[in-house]
């Protein structure tokens, strides 16, 4: 890769990094301070933007920046863990069936079937009466672990099989110090890239399946539940869906740009 190209990525990685950094800050911010707090009844149902709630506030006449605030990070606290799990299930496993049975799998197509699958399951656990959050957990970790092991296998299998590794083997290096030495520092970034594409797809299942009323509960706050409250206002209140959108869709998308940067990233380097 040129230096140009190099200095592209690292751009490209560095910029949605600095994005969703800052969108999660915000969001937890809101843990200590909010512009108007988080509770229901706080000022005029329906404002409109002004100097004083900046973009309005809700039927509830709560404002719709403090809520922003407190539902993305709920949203982004469901998806952070139910990632977190399906990344410690699923790149062991893949790193067994690399080290085991070679390449196999595509890691974009496993990527693409998360949503289905989360949204069928989610459907699933709604229907059984699964406690909300759990169902979220569910439907988002149990989908996760199996695309992270086959991309998993799919990013490590090349890499284990290659001949530096095997020398490192042949020259006395048991598999956990030839992986600390040859392996972790060659598929570290497909790794992390890995998990924030993991983690977009979890906040885009977070956010349909509670505004299909399969996640967060009407007591929970997230971005998926303030599409829900606000569809039926759109009409006359367009900010109240359009801010929560905006906000899970510009996550995902900085997560997958930064994601993108990290993969193309030299060997070695992130």
């Amino acid at each position: 890769m040129s230096g140009t190209n190099a200095s592209a990525t690292r751009l490209q990685a560095g910029a949605g990094i600095a994005l969703v950094a800052t969108i999660a800050l915000l969001a937890l911010v809101s843990l200590v301070w909010t512009p108007h707090g988080g509770a229901v009844g706080n000022g005029m149902a329906l404002a409109e933007p002004s100097a004083t709630h900046w973009l309005g506030t809700d039927h509830t006449g709560r404002d719709l920046v403090s809520a922003l605030m407190s539902a993305t990070l709920m949203s982004l606290l469901l998806a952070w863990f139910a990632t977190l799990v399906s990344l410690v299930v699923g790149i062991p496993f893949g790193a067994l069936l690399a080290a085991r049975l070679g390449a196999g799998g595509t890691r974009q197509l496993v990527l693409v079937g998360i949503l289905p699958a989360a949204l069928c399951l989610g459907a699933i656990f709604g229907g059984l009466r699964v406690q909300s959050t759990l169902s979220v957990f569910l439907a988002i970790g149990l989908p996760g672990a199996i695309a992270a092991t086959v991309a998993a296998r799919t990013i490590m299998a090349p890499v284990l099989a290659a001949d530096y590794v095997a020398a490192a083997r042949l020259a006395g290096l048991g598999w956990l110090g030839a992986g600390q030495r040859h392996v972790v520092p060659m598929v570290l970034p497909a790794l992390v890239a890995l998990g924030m594409e993991l983690l977009a797809a979890a906040m885009l299942i977070e956010v349909t399946l509670s505004f299909a009323g399969l996640g967060v509960d009407g007591a929970g706050l997230s971005l998926g539940t303030m599409l829900r409250d606000g569809q039926q206002l759109a009409q006359a209140r367009p900010l109240l869906v359009v801010a929560p959108g905006a906000v899970a869709v510009v996550t995902a998308l900085a997560l997958l740009i930064a994601a993108g940067g990290l993969r193309e990233a030299p060997r070695g380097a992130a």
